[in-house]
């Protein structure tokens, strides 16, 4: 099978975008909600009340842990 490149490839069409005045800039994304669970089991499922409580008891025991300066 002989492989023939298109006219138009990525390159030209972004130095054309360019060109006509376009530019490149990097997007910002919103972080993940902490109580959606990440593991495969868990995907996309909430987190109840009482771990809820139990990951803010956490993060309240590392901040009090931590020396202020």
């Amino acid at each position: 099978m002989k492989h023939v490149p298109k006219p138009n490839t990525d390159a030209d069409l972004i130095q054309a975008f360019l060109d006509k005045g376009g530019a490149v800039k990097k997007g910002k994304t919103k972080p993940m909600p902490q109580d959606l669970g990440l593991s495969n089991n868990q995907w996309g499922n909430k987190l109840t009340r009482e771990e809820k409580a139990a990951v803010k008891a956490q993060e309240d025991a590392r901040a009090a842990q931590k020396p202020k300066r």
